[in-house]
């Protein structure tokens, strides 16, 4: 596919070089980026205003199959856009990043609408969306929901004491409609099979019923001794994400005490929270420790400045908090902040890029769901109408990938071993990037067995 892309951003740059290896990519802007960034890109350039007719035709807009307008300019991105609709884009995606450009109530597919755009992104909000959906489950480190929510996938820490330490898997009475998909093991991610024994402090991930997920969590995720969940949170960071998330808990009931340097937001802020809105530096211990941050369970550091969201989260930690999120927007560093003990590092540039990747490449590859920062995907594949009937341990995959669940009409199964598939079922396949296109050959493709006697169908 022909894609231009346009910005001299680290976004416009990550996109181009996440599409390259697939897609005829023409990054159009001034060429005043990064040297070292630019050499990396084996992509076309094209320099000049993105917002003028020449320069799009000069990128071959007309055989554009998507333009993603990602400059650090919110109106240019949308001039620009409509221009490139106007001379013969077929699908164009606008990036919006300045808080307040927009109110906080419309949603971006109203928004794009009314602007006669196809794809409206805005980072600030996702990654307030994301945050809210991981910090109001309890313990959880990543929460999805998927198939219209009558399944959900959930990443959560084994706890010291939990029932599920020590013991092998296949010994373990797991709640029915679950599979556990994977476990990380500090650099180590692996597929959970009956001999796998699991040890406090490892990342489990686990798809399946709403009832069942909730029921792994409390009865074999968490220690013995949990306790009560109190739903307390310090958020250190009045932007335009802090608030939202800030608005977010409070809506969900949550007591929350927000921490802001700048006097005058501190002073708008207030307006729309009922709980305590402090004005002074969330790196100040001194403070921190005058607020009894340590005495609440959940911290949230989203400033707009990485070193100082991990300062916080450090300086939290070391007070006993119990659960800290930290905003990490220089790609680089969300792995980096995990790698030193934060619970959950999220990015808004993070999210903008993968939310614009998905949009390109998802439609063909039917990706549904991204984690681990973009390292493992949830995928859909329809079984031909031909297919035999197969029970799902003979579809047993030698590469990263695992059937997580299986849409079958209305009817949301998940799978074990004896579960049978039959052709026109949709799988949702848990799988890392790069097993991907394997995993699709290997599940549509494979030698079947022939089904149990009178398995002729679904019934």
């Amino acid at each position: 596919m022909h894609v231009i892309i346009a910005g001299d951003s680290e976004v416009a740059y990550s996109i181009a070089e996440l599409l390259m290896e697939d897609h005829e990519v023409v990054l159009v802007g001034s060429g005043q980026g990064p040297q070292a960034r630019l050499d990396r890109l084996d992509v076309e350039r094209v320099v000049g205003s993105c917002t003028t007719a020449r320069v799009l035709e000069d990128a071959r807009v007309k055989r554009c199959g998507v333009f993603v307008a990602a400059t650090d300019n919110d109106e240019v991105n949308l001039v620009s856009c409509i221009a490139a609709r106007n001379l013969g884009a077929r699908r164009t995606i606008c990036l919006l990043t300045r808080p307040g450009f927009v109110t906080a109530s419309d949603n971006e597919e109203a928004l794009a609408e009314s602007l006669g755009i196809d794809a409206v992104v805005r980072p600030a909000d996702q990654l307030a969306r994301e945050i809210l959906r991981i910090v109001t489950v309890p313990g959880a480190l990543d929460m999805e929901h998927l198939v219209h929510g009558k399944v959900r996938l959930l990443r959560h820490v084994v706890e010291e004491g939990a029932p599920l330490v020590g013991s092998q898997l296949r010994h373990v009475k797991l709640p029915a409609n679950v599979v556990l998909v994977m476990n990380r093991r500090g650099e180590e991610a692996t597929v959970p099979n009956g001999d796998t024994r699991f040890l406090a402090g490892d990342k489990v991930t686990a798809v399946g019923t709403p009832r069942g997920i909730h029921e792994l969590r409390y009865r074999f995720l968490r220690s013995r001794h949990h306790g009560r969940d109190i739903e307390k949170a310090t958020i250190v960071g009045g932007g335009s994400v802090g608030s939202l998330v800030a608005r977010g808990l409070e809506s969900s009931g949550w007591e929350v005490k927000l921490i802001e340097v700048d006097k005058e937001r501190c002073e708008e802020i207030a307006t729309h929270l009922s709980g305590i809105v402090l004005n002074g530096d969330g790196s100040d211990i001194d403070l921190l420790e005058e607020e009894g941050v340590g005495e609440i369970p959940v911290l949230i550091a989203v400033t707009s400045n990485d070193e100082k969201n991990l300062l916080v989260s450090l300086i939290a930690r070391s007070l006993g908090v119990a659960r800290i999120i930290t905003r990490a927007d220089r790609l680089s560093n969300e792995r980096l902040f995990e790698r030193v003990g934060i619970d959950v590092v999220r990015s808004a540039r993070g999210a903008a890029i993968r939310t614009v990747v998905r949009d390109v490449v998802g439609a063909r590859r039917n990706i549904r769901a991204e984690l681990e920062h973009g390292d493992m995907h949830i995928i859909e594949m329809e079984l031909p109408g031909s297919h035999p009937a197969v029970p799902v341990k003979d579809l047993r995959a030698p590469i990263f990938a695992i059937i997580a669940a299986v849409v079958r009409g209305k009817q949301v199964i998940i799978p074990n071993g004896e579960t049978v598939l039959f052709g026109g079922d949709h799988l949702l396949v848990f799988c890392s990037r790069a097993d991907g296109d394997a995993a699709r050959e290997h599940f549509l493709s494979v030698p079947v067995k022939d089904g149990p006697a009178g398995s002729d169908g679904p019934g």
